[in-house]
């Protein structure tokens, strides 16, 4: 029998990637000369002690920070080269971001966080919110909608993050500790949550963790020690 082959598309490329940060008259290297490529679909870990680059790499990843030197590439568009506002415009457009501490807006309801993503990127209001209650209720928050953050349990906290970061249908979902202020059990169902959108929707998901039950169940494991990139399993 003669199997299809279906190949992979490549999302992210980064090419002797460099981040050094400059603390007074001395000279920190975060990364140094990261070779990294990224698929589209991929549920990916980067795992390494504190203080091995994790962040400094999360944070090229989502075109918070930009490189001392190397490229970047997303979809082969070398976004290192872009403006401030284009690096925002594109940020906005193709990346979803779920926080460590969820960064929901405290006077906003479930509803309205989510829909605040479409908002800046100039959605009519109408239609901000219709998909934002779309993606509430796949996320199983349909009946808190209209609850505030304070209203909400650390995982509920977390799936709006979530819908959040994909109302907008980004290329990539990048979560920082995304399980790590959650108990055992919230932190596997957010877990699970997040490995049946991969299934159904596709969404590449980048994690920076020391989760083992994260990177037991990752498709691959980036390893981050001393700013090096030490292997990718």
């Amino acid at each position: 029998m003669i199997q299809e082959v279906i190949s992979a598309t490549k999302l992210i490329d980064f090419e002797g990637v460099s981040k050094t940060y400059q603390l007074g008259n001395q000279r920190i290297p975060a990364l140094k000369g990261i070779d990294l490529t990224i698929e589209s679909g991929d549920f990916i870990a980067i795992a390494g002690p504190s203080g091995s680059g994790k962040s400094t790499l999360l944070n090229l990843l989502a075109l918070i920070d930009t490189p001392t030197s190397g490229d970047i590439r997303y979809n082969n568009i070398d976004v290192s080269t872009l403006s401030d506002d284009e690096r925002t415009r594109y940020r906005n457009k193709e990346i979803g971001i779920v926080f460590q501490n969820y960064n929901l807006i405290p006077v906003l309801d479930a509803l309205e966080n989510v829909a605040f993503a479409l908002q800046v990127q100039g959605v009519p209001t109408k239609e901000c919110l219709k998909r934002a209650e779309k993606i509430l209720r796949e996320v199983g928050l349909g009946t808190h909608l209209h609850h505030r953050p304070a209203n909400l349990s650390g995982g509920q906290k977390q799936r709006v993050a979530i819908a959040r970061a994909l109302v907008t249908n980004p290329s990539v979902v990048i979560a920082d500790e995304p399980t790590a202020a959650l108990d055992s059990k919230t932190g596997m169902e957010i877990l699970e949550l997040m490995k049946e959108l991969n299934y159904t929707k596709n969404t590449t998901f980048i994690f920076s963790t020391h989760d083992n039950r994260i990177i037991d169940s990752v498709h691959h494991v980036v390893y981050i020690e001393d700013g090096f990139l030490m292997n990718r399993y």
